[in-house]
């Protein structure tokens, strides 16, 4: 007998999580006359498509990246919580651009819907301080751009649309530290480049064949464990986000309400989702580890406890294989791969 379909799925969605993360999508929002959407699959269409100057540039702009495709949407003054909104249903997991937008209301989108496990992520330009791993924040101004043999100064905030764009068309095998920007002629550097990164500023760089980026951090400051520091990084942060929606999504449509919620139930999903780290394994997560996933003892226990249960005199196998209703406890230790950055090579003489 074959596999079971669901371990399939698991084993499916493992195998092409880094293709998947290639060649994304990225999420334009712009304020308009009227709201409105449209996807583009190729820069032409956006020549053709009667868009404004502006839009048409910064489209021009997101494609630079390589993502899969743009999708474009206008709104009217007063709907920016409906676009955000149809910005979520429409293009989750997309990387969003809102430069008309102030940065704390395209912020605070994300925020909320990551507090609801929801991949959302944004690019904004602010003095400010997002502090959430699903937000990159660009810093660097007088940004000056050659695109079509066109030069012209653009504002940090529309520059985004590039940033989108690139981290859209990246896959999680690279990092966008140390891209490069060809179109960019010109930029006021940095001050202080070290720390504006430990700021959570992205912010561009020189390097010996023109413009770049510098390192790339998502702007999350506040640490609230130490496993958090890896959130610092938009690669680990992308891949975690992955992870998380794949898992998600698989046993929402394949678990909750068809399968009993016993113990050898449970142990078949731990094996499920193990063959899915074993697929992300030598490319998202690190082959130094031993990436798996197991029921959590400490939270059959504590959920045990919270409805009366002397666990004192119980093993951990029938703590383990313990009913627990509908809830299923499960807890996993990955380690992330990622790319290099840093060289220290020391020569002896």
């Amino acid at each position: 007998m074959g596999l079971p379909q669901i371990m399939i799925n698991f084993k499916t969605a493992g195998g092409t999580a880094v293709r998947r993360s290639a060649r994304g999508q990225a999420v334009l929002l712009l304020a308009g006359e009227e709201s409105g959407s449209v996807c583009f699959l190729l820069p032409e269409q956006a020549e053709r498509a009667g868009l404004s100057e502006r839009a048409a540039r910064l489209v021009k702009l997101c494609f630079l990246g390589n993502p899969a495709r743009v999708w474009l949407a206008t709104y009217a003054a007063g709907e920016e919580q409906a676009a955000l909104a149809a910005c979520e249903k429409n293009a989750e997991g997309g990387w969003l651009c809102a430069p008309d937008m102030p940065a704390e209301t395209v912020s605070a989108f994300v925020r909320a819907g990551r507090a609801e496990g929801k991949p959302l992520r944004a690019v904004v330009s602010t003095e400010g301080s997002p502090d959430c791993a699903g937000v990159v924040n660009l810093t660097t101004q007088g940004i000056r751009v050659l695109l079509e043999d066109q030069a012209e100064d653009i504002a940090a905030a529309d520059y985004c649309a590039r940033v989108a764009g690139l981290l859209a068309g990246l896959s999680l095998r690279q990092s966008a530290t140390y891209h490069s920007l060809p179109e960019v002629t010109d930029f006021a550097p940095s001050a202080d480049p070290a720390g504006d990164i430990r700021r959570g500023r992205l912010i561009l760089d020189k390097g010996s064949d023109g413009a770049r980026l510098a390192r790339a951090v998502t702007s999350l400051v506040t640490l609230t464990d130490s496993g958090e520091e890896a959130l610092k990084k938009i690669k680990i942060a992308e891949g975690i986000d992955l992870i998380r929606a794949d898992i998600r999504s698989i046993f929402e449509s394949e678990y909750v309400g068809k399968v009993l919620n016993d113990y050898d139930s449970k142990l078949l999903l731990v094996t499920a989702i193990n063959s899915y780290f074993a697929g992300l394994t030598g490319s998202v997560l690190d082959t130094g580890r031993r990436n798996q996933a197991y029921v959590d003892y400490e939270a059959q226990k504590a959920w045990l406890e919270g409805r009366g249960v002397d666990t004192e005199r119980m093993t951990e196998t029938e703590i383990l294989s313990a009913n627990t209703g509908s809830q299923v406890f499960l807890k996993a230790s990955v380690r992330f791969a990622d790319a290099m950055e840093d060289l220290v090579f020391d020569i002896t003489m």
